[in-house]
Formats: C-alpha cells, sequence, structure tokens
C-alpha cells in the first residue's frame, strides 16, 4: 500500500467507512469496519506505512480511533464537521462519498483540520464536563424539592438557603405525611450523593491546578477562581494553536462579527460556532471581574451605557477582554496587572527612563 496518500473515515456510531486514496485522487480501496471489536480497526491501521494520514471529523466517538491510529505509528487529523459539511453542499451523500469528500479537501490543501486534543487534555476536560453535569443534576434536584415543598403550600422564609446546615435543620423537623416525608428523604440523599461526587471531582482538580504553573497565571486575572482557571486551561489546550487573542476570542464565541447585507448594517453579533465550555467560563468570570477590577468595570459601564437596550453585550466585552488577556499573559507567562504596561516609544515609557 505505498501508493496511498490518505485514509479517510466517515466514522458512525457502529462502524467506519474506510477509504484509501492516492495522490491523484483515485480510489485503491473501500471498506466497512465495524466498532464492535477494536482489534478490527487496529489491523486495518497496521497495514498502512507509518506517517500515513487519516482523516476523520471530530464526531462525539473519534478518540478510541485517534488512538488507535496513533498507536499504529499513523498521523490522524480531526476535520471540522461544520466546515466539511459547507464544503460539501449540493454534492451527492453517502458513507463512502462523505468519506472521499474528506480525502479530496485533504489532497486540495483545504482540509479544514480541527484540534487533535491529547488524551491528558481530554482527561482533564472529561473531568470539568462532568462536573458541570453532576451540578446541573444537583440543582435540577434542588428545583424538585423547592416544588415539593409548594405543593404542600409550605413556605420557609426564615432560611435563604435550604441547603445549608441550618437550612437541612429545618426540612429534617418538617411535619409532613409519611409519603411526602419519605420522597423528601430519598431527594436530599440524592443530593447528598451528588454534593460527595462534585467534592470529589473538586479535589482532582485542585491536585491538576497545584501541577500546572499555568494555573497561578490564569488565576491572577480578576474574576477568575480555580473552577474557570481550569476550564480555560482544559478547553484552551495548547494556546500557540491561537495566533493572537483575538483568534481565542473567536473560539469562545465573544468575537462580534460582522452582519452586513446590500449595505445594510444589521449589527455586530457573536457566533454560535464556538466553543460553548470555553464561552461559559468567560461569561462566569465578567461578575466577580466587575466586582473586582476597575479595569473590567470601567469597561464594562462603558460599553453598557453605549448599549443600553442590551446588557448582555457589555458582559460579553469583559468575556472578551478577558481571553485576550489570557492569551496574552499564557504567551508571555507573565502575570495579570490592573495597569499595562506602557508601550514602546510611549511617553509613560520614556518618562520611566529618565
Amino acid at each position: 500500500m505505498g501508493s496511498i496518500a490518505v485514509v479517510p473515515l466517515d466514522i458512525h456510531k457502529r462502524f467506519s467507512r474506510a477509504v484509501t486514496m492516492g495522490a491523484d485522487r483515485e480510489i485503491l480501496s473501500d471498506e466497512k469496519i465495524s466498532h464492535s471489536d477494536p482489534s478490527e480497526m487496529e489491523a486495518f491501521f497496521r497495514s498502512f506505512e507509518a506517517g500515513t494520514h487519516v482523516l476523520m471529523e471530530a464526531t462525539f466517538n473519534w478518540p478510541w480511533i485517534a488512538d488507535l491510529a496513533e498507536r499504529a505509528g499513523l498521523s490522524p487529523h480531526l476535520g471540522d464537521p461544520f466546515r466539511i459539511s459547507e464544503y460539501s453542499k449540493g454534492l451527492a451523500k453517502s458513507d463512502r462519498k462523505d468519506a472521499v469528500a474528506e480525502g479530496k479537501l485533504w489532497l486540495a490543501g483545504m482540509f479544514p483540520e480541527a484540534y487533535l486534543a491529547p488524551p491528558e487534555v481530554r482527561r482533564m476536560r472529561g473531568l470539568f464536563r462532568l462536573r458541570l453535569v453532576l451540578v446541573g443534576m444537583r440543582t435540577a434536584m434542588k428545583n424538585t424539592i423547592h416544588g415539593q415543598l409548594h405543593r404542600m403550600g409550605i413556605l420557609i422564609d426564615e432560611c435563604s438557603d435550604l441547603f445549608s446546615v441550618r437550612g437541612r435543620g429545618i426540612l429534617d423537623g418538617l411535619e409532613v405525611s409519611g409519603f411526602e416525608r419519605s420522597q423528601l428523604e430519598r431527594k436530599l440523599e440524592v443530593l447528598d450523593d451528588l454534593g460527595k461526587r462534585i467534592g470529589s471531582i473538586g479535589s482532582v482538580i485542585r491536585r491538576d491546578l497545584k501541577a500546572d504553573g499555568r494555573a497561578r497565571l490564569l488565576m491572577t486575572l480578576p474574576g477568575v477562581g480555580e473552577l474557570t482557571a481550569y476550564a480555560m486551561l482544559v478547553e484552551i489546550g495548547e494556546v500557540a494553536r491561537f495566533p493572537n487573542g483575538r483568534a481565542l476570542a473567536a473560539y469562545a464565541g465573544v468575537l462580534p462579527l460582522e452582519n452586513m447585507s446590500a449595505d445594510k448594517d444589521y449589527g455586530k453579533r457573536t457566533g454560535w460556532h464556538c466553543n460553548r465550555f470555553l464561552r461559559w467560563a468567560a461569561i462566569e468570570a465578567v461578575s466577580g471581574a466587575v466586582r473586582s477590577s476597575p479595569r473590567m468595570n470601567s469597561l464594562h459601564s462603558r460599553v453598557r451605557s453605549r448599549n443600553a437596550k442590551r446588557p448582555g453585550k457589555a458582559r460579553v466585552a469583559v468575556a472578551r477582554e478577558l481571553l485576550e488577556l489570557a492569551h496574552l499573559i499564557l504567551t508571555r507567562k507573565v502575570p495579570y496587572t490592573e495597569t499595562p504596561p506602557a508601550r514602546p516609544g510611549s511617553d509613560r515609557r520614556k518618562a520611566a527612563k529618565r
């Protein structure tokens, strides 16, 4: 198989369609590989020369296939599904044709490559995203408890947090029927279990943060605590893949984009095609940043005054500033300072030299 230039895959849940292509775009083979036995995929990859390029879209189940390709000495590449589908609009569609389209894009130098996160980044991402899921489940369970109390006509005004130590004491002392009590106890048991699991993940996150010097740099940013710093680390991955802070902000969906047609300006908007977890982290840090940093507070106030009917624009502006600063401090390996350093040739720089 020395004449093979690229091996594009069209990945599905239970199988992959694999095509091998030569440099002249000739299709050399076409086969269906089952996912029920990973050794079948491994044997397929080991039939190629080391360094052969393997293409696949960034579907939900790409990691194990990419890992097998790497272990076989091949070079896996992820494609952006959204951009590949845009390039393929109007073309006939089948599993074989989808794989061939990837190969043609690669051979034409147009393959829209996505970030192939290494195993350690994927581990940390999985940990952070699992915590988000568990926190969402905990919030849902708290809401069901509030709903149960309202259905029974019970209003508890003397405690703002029903799930604090004091609040739990009040819940334990409620006089309700046996069925309602059993339901309440089951919900509280689930809530306690979720709290333990979230705490356990938090311990691993703190351990990871202590071992990574980049985390200490990120936590110098206003509004960025342990969890937000961890989210930024794992979702950014290798900061060098972003040429500047603007590119990082665009990746997080907080960079306003032009929206014009027929010389009519519809106002800038942020893109929906983004890393929503990094966007969450940046937006989450805004409130703390505005409270603790005069610089961020000033930016928030200026943007909000210009967009009175759209206050969310001010939050997006601060989130963008935080991410651009994150790119700066990770690239230069310097902590954040509230007063930006003087630019070369500025009056402040000249005064400092005197």
